[in-house]
Parts: C-alpha cells; sequence; structure tokens
C-alpha cells in the first residue's frame, strides 16, 4: 500500500483523542473507545473536496434526488444482482430509519404479530420493534456452532402470526457472512410463511477471506418481491455523521406503500450527504475501499492474536465487519460488570454483549476499525486490567 494512502489509517492516540465526534468525547479523553461502530480512518480526499465544491456552488437548497437514485440503482444491478431501477430507490438517513418503516408495513397492528430476528442482533432492531408494539421472537446464533445459521432453529421461531423477519448480513455483532446456501433456505421460509424480509446489508463491503456476500433479494423473484434491502456508505467510507443510505425493492406496491407511511415524518437526508455518495458511486474512492480492507485485515489478525493471549479471553475471528465480539465470561462478572470495570480501570470502553440479545451475555463488542498503534495500547490496558481480575 502506498503510503500516502495508508496515511489516512494511522494516527496517533494524541491526534484522535482531539477530535470532536462522539466517539472520542463521550467517555472523556484519557479513554480508547472501541465501542461505536465508527471507524477512526481518514475520508477520501475526493469525497472531502466534492462536499467543499457543493458548499462554495451553494448546493444547499431542497433537491431532487432522481439523479442519484439512478446511480444507485445501477450500482444496485452490477453489484447486488437486484433488478431495480431509480424508481425503486428510496434515499435513507441511514439504516435506522428503514427498520421502522419495515414494521410500519409489516405489521397490521391488531395485536399478536412477531418479528423474526436473530440472537444476539444489532440491538435497533430490537427497538424498532418494540416501538412497533410488537413480539420478537429470536432465531439463536450458538458461538459454540460458529453461529451457523441454523434452519431447523429458525423454523422453530417462526409461527402463525409472524410477518416480518430480520436479516443482518454481513452479521452485526458476530461478523458472520451468511451463505449463499444459508440465505437460500432463510429465503424458502419466508416465502413459505408468506413473511416480509428486512434485509440489513450495510456492512456488504468489509468481507475478508474470500467470503461472498450475497443479498438476498438476489437468489429469485419471490424473495425479492418481499424484501426490502437496505445499504449504506458509512462502514465502507467513513461518513457516518453524514447519515445517508438506501433502500431498494423490486415490488413497487411495497415501495409506493413505505413512501406513502413514510410522508410527511420521514426526510430524506442532506444535499451534501447525496453528494459524497455520488462521488462514491462515481468509482473515484474505489481505491481507499481497497486500501481499507488491506488495513483492516491487519487490524483484525493483530487484535484476535492480542485478544488469545490474554488469559480468559476466548475471541472470534469475523467474516466480515470490523467488529470482534470476543467471550469473556470466565471473569466471574456479568459482561455489564467488564464494561464498567475496563471503562473504569483500563480507560478503555467496548459494548456490552448483552445489549444484543441473552446469547451476547458474557461478551463484549469491540471495534478495531483504528490505527495499530491504538490498537496495541488499547490491547496493553485492556490485558493488563483483566489480569487483575484472576490473579
Amino acid at each position: 500500500m502506498d503510503n500516502s494512502i495508508r496515511s489516512l489509517f494511522e494516527f496517533g492516540l494524541d491526534e484522535l483523542a482531539k477530535r470532536n465526534g462522539m466517539k472520542w468525547s463521550k467517555y472523556g479523553r484519557d479513554v480508547i473507545p472501541m465501542w461505536v461502530a465508527d471507524s477512526d480512518f481518514g475520508v477520501a480526499k475526493e469525497i472531502k473536496d466534492s462536499i467543499i465544491e457543493a458548499v462554495r456552488g451553494e448546493d444547499l437548497h431542497y433537491d431532487d434526488s432522481s439523479s442519484l437514485c439512478e446511480m444507485i440503482a445501477d450500482k444496485i444491478r452490477r453489484i447486488n444482482r437486484i433488478p431495480v431501477n431509480g424508481e425503486d430507490v428510496l434515499v435513507t438517513q441511514g439504516v435506522i430509519p428503514p427498520m421502522w418503516l419495515a414494521c410500519r408495513y409489516a405489521f397490521d397492528r391488531r395485536g399478536g404479530d412477531e418479528a423474526v430476528m436473530t440472537d444476539p442482533m444489532y440491538y435497533p432492531f430490537f427497538t424498532a420493534t418494540e416501538t412497533a408494539g410488537v413480539k420478537k421472537m429470536f432465531w439463536p446464533l450458538m458461538e459454540e456452532d460458529g453461529y451457523r445459521f441454523d434452519i431447523e432453529a429458525l423454523k422453530e421461531a417462526i409461527t402463525p402470526m409472524t410477518r416480518l423477519m430480520f436479516v443482518c448480513n454481513p452479521h452485526n455483532p458476530t461478523g458472520r457472512v451468511m451463505t449463499r446456501e444459508e440465505l437460500s433456505a432463510v429465503a424458502d421460509l419466508a416465502v413459505d410463511h408468506d413473511l416480509v424480509v428486512m434485509s440489513d446489508e450495510l456492512w456488504e463491503d468489509i468481507v475478508f477471506d474470500d467470503k461472498e456476500h450475497v443479498s438476498i433479494a438476489s437468489l429469485n423473484s419471490d424473495i425479492s418481491e418481499r424484501t426490502l434491502t437496505v445499504w449504506g456508505f458509512s462502514k465502507s467510507y467513513n461518513i457516518a455523521g453524514l447519515q445517508i443510505g438506501y433502500a431498494a425493492t423490486t415490488n413497487k406496491e411495497m415501495l409506493k406503500e413505505l413512501k406513502r407511511l413514510s410522508n410527511g415524518i420521514f426526510r430524506e437526508t442532506t444535499t451534501l450527504s447525496k453528494t459524497a455518495a455520488k462521488t462514491i458511486l462515481s468509482g473515484k474512492v474505489d481505491y481507499y475501499l481497497k486500501a481499507e480492507l488491506e488495513y483492516l485485515r491487519e487490524t483484525r489478525e493483530y487484535a484476535v492474536k492480542r485478544l488469545r493471549e490474554i488469559e480468559g479471553v476466548k475471541p472470534n475471528v469475523p467474516e466480515g465487519t470490523y467488529l470482534l465480539f470476543p467471550r469473556v465470561s470466565r471473569y466471574k462478572m456479568k459482561s455489564n460488570a467488564i464494561v464498567k470495570f475496563l471503562l473504569e480501570d483500563a480507560k478503555v470502553s467496548v459494548i456490552d454483549g448483552s445489549e444484543f440479545g441473552s446469547n451476547g451475555e458474557g461478551h463484549v463488542r469491540i471495534n478495531v476499525g483504528t490505527s495499530l498503534n491504538v490498537l496495541e495500547e488499547a490491547f496493553n490496558r485492556i490485558q493488563k486490567s483483566l489480569n487483575k481480575q484472576l490473579h
């Protein structure tokens, strides 16, 4: 990797601690933040330049998203193999608003409806379901089984009251990338039980070890017609603060109803965010993603190695995302107590695994999307603190 590009991914701890974002300010400047899924990497020059130029051109007014939607649809056809056009695309403020929209669409509010999701699972799915007032049905992913998506376990979670199935692929927090065979089995069940599927594919670009990201809606027209798929730019290009994502479906009636449900409540995003998205979709920053993946392979390898050296910790090796979900249950504390201990003693902030469901208890989620020298300091602190608990 060219040194000028590598410099986008390597920062000193002192430099990062001066940043104004939520990640580095929430717990104090002396804490290394490894909690929120926001990387510390620099933003590609082309993205920043395009935003600056848009401001200079006073591109700050209400606008028409049709040209962006056409660019997005072209990407979805080429990369995700889903046959959509610009009219089938909805620009969103990230992936969380479409979770809410999917619930509004799938549930009739007469009571008794259910949604199926994995355990563990990215916790905003829980919030969206709770806000909709429906019952959560959990599809367990077992650590000892390598977080395999067990279809027999999914069958047990589906009942006659199930209306919606949430899919997260690559999976947050386990880092699993679903195989084509797993996705096909999920799709068959969704069709057989007449379920709506909401597929969060925000991490589609961050995959390792020759794994293949497959969009469930690309498998066949039957599953495509009942699936709302959501993507974004924040994880791949480190622009989480711009709040831009996009959703699409081949089901024109579904999209029409989603737009109706969101009318007057749901907004798209800013003109500057759309400018950044167009720059990304143009291909001008493809080099950035390639370099980022190369660097993330290094951070993943280093983090797993360091965790394996800590007595009482059992790391997983994520196939996708820059999130690790190690088991730390040997410390005779619940995971929320370990999080509190690491924050106070090690000055490192991580996330309590139980926030992702009951199968997350005994785990913590660690974001390794940062400089290798920052990781070294963080794991030195973690190892020193956890050693106190065992000795």
